[in-house]
């Protein structure tokens, strides 16, 4: 079995630095810190982003996806001719349950075809499995965690563009420039910006104002989920053949 995270640091980072660009005057470049051998932008104003804390905001929280289709396997092709309920989640690398399917298939992606529905699939495993019904369900284990990225910002208006992240970093207009990413990553609050002296390679102190950012990010841990088809309840007898 093997987990996926659904949102990574990376694609929070990238919401954040969308977001930033968009706030901030034109012409500012925004980086990833911890970066070894790269220098620094070559503007005078730029910030830079460094993860530093991701405590839990909640208990997990589960969600179930099962998904029910008919089709067969030639190869490494799979064919699927119809749907019967859900999404084929090719982008988590689904795990392939079916009666003769070899164990540990996985959907490797999607060839042709309706998006997550009816069309042809690779899959790992060279096999031949006669058409049938298959299933490839998903469980998401929900954590929603508080990111904190220190912001180092540059320059000789990094004061001024401190108070710019600051500030609309406890308004509506970024909520709505993080929608916009499409990630699930939403601002909580910036604290209070100060001012960090910063002494570079050649000994000479720049200027350089730190804002701690604090996002919620709703990460999800995917893993297969395998989901009964039927129930066959029956009576079990003599019930004395069972101790008491």
């Amino acid at each position: 079995m093997s987990f996926t995270l659904s949102l990574t640091r990376s694609q929070a980072l990238t919401a954040l630095r969308t977001v930033l660009l968009a706030a901030l005057p034109s012409g500012i470049e925004v980086v990833q810190g911890q970066d070894n051998l790269v220098p620094e932008p070559n503007g005078l104003d730029f910030v830079i982003m460094t993860p530093i804390m991701q405590p839990r905001l909640g208990t997990n929280v589960d969600l179930y996806q099962d998904i029910r289709f008919t089709g067969d396997i030639a190869g490494t092709a799979l064919t699927v001719a119809s749907v019967s309920f859900g999404t084929l989640q090719v982008a988590y690398i689904p795990l392939l349950f079916g009666t003769t399917v070899l164990a540990g298939t996985t959907v490797t992606a999607q060839i042709s075809g309706v998006p997550g529905g009816a069309g042809v699939y690779t899959v790992s495993q060279s096999q031949t499995v006669a058409s049938g019904v298959l299933a490839a369900g998903l469980v998401g284990i929900k954590q929603p965690a508080q990111l904190t990225v220190q912001t180092d910002i540059h320059g000789p208006n990094s004061a001024d563009n401190a108070k710019i992240i600051s500030t609309i970093m406890r308004s509506m207009y970024a909520c709505d420039l993080f929608a916009a990413t499409g990630y699930d990553v939403t601002p909580l609050y910036a604290d209070d910006p100060r001012q960090s002296p910063f002494l570079n390679a050649e000994s000479q102190i720049e200027f350089r104002w730190t804002c701690d950012i604090q996002l919620q990010v709703n990460s999800i841990v995917l893993a297969p989920q395998q989901f009964s088809d039927s129930v066959v309840v029956g009576i079990q007898s003599p019930v004395d053949a069972y101790p008491h």
